[in-house]
């Protein structure tokens, strides 16, 4: 499906890891020092994500990608919640 999702520039983050606490959902981690979307079903595409970043490296595209699973971002979250 074409949706808008967002895209993050490897060569501009810093990896401070803004972003990922940012994101709600849980489509982003940080990896080897940098952001990667790594859950791209779990991206809704709103962006809380985008006025952290320090350095500008988030920014939104329009691409194919899996639709959003809310259903999916919700179980995630009720299993992180009851892992603490």
């Amino acid at each position: 499906m074409l949706r808008q999702i967002i895209r993050i520039d490897e060569d501009k983050c810093n990896g401070c890891g803004i972003c990922a606490n940012a994101c709600h959902e849980g489509a982003i981690e940080i990896i080897d020092g940098k952001a990667k979307l790594v859950r791209e079903h779990f991206c809704d595409g709103f962006g809380d994500c985008l006025p952290g970043c320090p350095t500008g490296a988030i920014t939104f595209e329009t691409r194919e990608a899996p639709e959003y699973d809310e259903a999916a971002v919700k179980a995630a979250q009720q299993a992180k919640e009851n892992a603490k």
